[in-house]
């Protein structure tokens, strides 16, 4: 909801729009910074352990995400395999491992 919504929501009462627009910068300034999930930490020890290269966990969870996506499109893991393989500067079985892991890991039955 935008700042000028939630003023325009609060009866009318303009006393009421400053606590709020302060309330609302509290609990973002102290909301909890992401913690990487179990899921997301057991994925990257996997692909660590195969010795898959990575810039950093998070675009790696972002790429295993993609994988996802475009097996529900219909492509099949070993496709999607070859297509990740050199944008990543993987090999191919490299690639697979990743596709396999971030299949079992992410993509819904």
């Amino acid at each position: 909801m935008g700042r000028a919504v939630a003023m325009s929501c609060v009866i009318g009462a303009a006393w009421l729009a400053v606590p709020l627009a302060l309330a609302t910068t509290t609990v973002t300034a102290v909301a909890a910074p992401v913690v990487a999930q179990p899921t997301d930490d057991d994925f990257i020890d996997v692909i660590q352990d195969e010795g898959i290269p990575f810039a950093n966990g998070e675009d790696a969870i972002g790429l295993a995400s993609a994988v996802c996506d475009y097996v529900d499109q219909g492509q099949g893991p070993a496709q999607v395999a070859v297509e990740i393989s050199e944008p990543a500067g993987w090999t191919v079985e490299q690639s697979g491992t990743f596709v396999s892991a971030a299949t079992r890991t992410y993509c819904p039955s």
